[in-house]
């Protein structure tokens, strides 16, 4: 029997993304992070059917599909991750969550495959859900390995943003692929969140251009300063320097709604006829990537 056919046998690699960005403009999740090493995890969906008679005979059936939880078994969650998941408050300094007693989980994509066969595998990423639960039990040690296991469930959506697929515009739940398929590859799978726009390994951060570009002269010195990146960006420490004293210059910073152009507007106007260098630092896109330390210069006009 072909191997397209092998039974579920495993599963490993589960991962989760916090989703950042889910409506008409786009979608974007973070870097993909491992969740934790799994035991077990069903999926089932919610669906209604209906079927209607006329003429004293079944003339339709009409399918419905609502969302799909998935009842999860992971060996333990460290405190931090668990506070992430259940939109819970940790606390750096002393390693502690606190926990409100409310709950607000954050939107996440999940990530994770099953073995099929001997040496096939199925990968999945839901784009869209919430996480919840997670029973803590344990029993006092004795003559027996008594070990308790952490199980999770997650609810999984659609997507509020839509893609063209064969000519409609269509929300996602999940994405999945059999290593069996010949037109599938999964290398990167687990590096981004796979969509229908987005596969494989996100490529690498790059500066793709500056107003003012590099070396400008006689730039107004009150104009704004706009970094445009290859990536979203999830965190930066750009800063503005004024070369003749050397002094950081107090600016305000945004990104737009792609999260790929960076904005830097000058609290105050820059003085004539100076040079100033923007340093272009610490900059990380969604996917983990850190973009080389670089900086452009300019000179304002007099």
């Amino acid at each position: 029997m072909a191997n397209e056919y092998g039974e579920f046998v495993g599963v490993d690699n589960l991962y989760f993304a916090l989703v950042t960005q889910d409506d008409d403009n786009g979608y974007m999740a973070g870097a993909p992070q491992y969740l934790a090493p799994v035991a077990e995890i069903s999926a089932e969906a919610k669906i209604d059917s209906k079927t209607t008679y006329y003429d004293n005979k079944a003339a339709n059936n009409y399918v419905t599909e609502a969302a799909t939880e998935l009842k999860i078994t992971v060996q333990n969650i460290p405190a931090q991750k668990l506070a992430i998941l259940q939109g819970k408050k940790y606390d750096q300094v002393s390693g502690r969550v606190y926990d409100s007693g409310e709950a607000n989980p954050p939107d996440i994509a999940l990530g994770f495959r099953f073995n099929m066969g001997a040496d096939g595998y199925r990968y999945y990423w839901f784009l869209k859900g919430t996480i919840y639960g997670g029973a803590e039990d344990s029993v006092t040690k004795s003559d027996k390995v008594d070990e308790k296991t952490y199980e999770l469930t997650y609810t999984a959506v659609s997507t509020k943003h839509q893609w063209t697929i064969d000519g409609k515009l269509q929300s996602i739940k999940r994405i999945f692929a059999d290593t069996s398929d010949p037109a599938f590859d999964p290398t990167g799978w687990f590096t981004q969140v796979q969509t229908p726009d987005k596969s494989g390994t996100p490529a690498a951060i790059t500066l793709i251009s500056s107003t003012p570009a590099d070396g400008a002269a006689d730039v107004s010195s009150t104009a704004a300063i706009t970094l445009t990146f290859s990536n979203p960006i999830e965190s930066e420490a750009v800063t503005l320097i004024n070369s003749t004293n050397g002094n950081i210059v107090a600016v305000t910073k945004s990104l737009d709604v792609t999260k790929k152009i960076l904005t830097i507007t000058p609290t105050a106007a820059l003085s004539a006829t100076t040079k100033y260098i923007v340093s272009i630092a610490g900059v990380v896109d969604a996917y983990g990537q850190a973009l080389a330390a670089t900086a452009i210069d300019f000179t304002t006009a007099a």
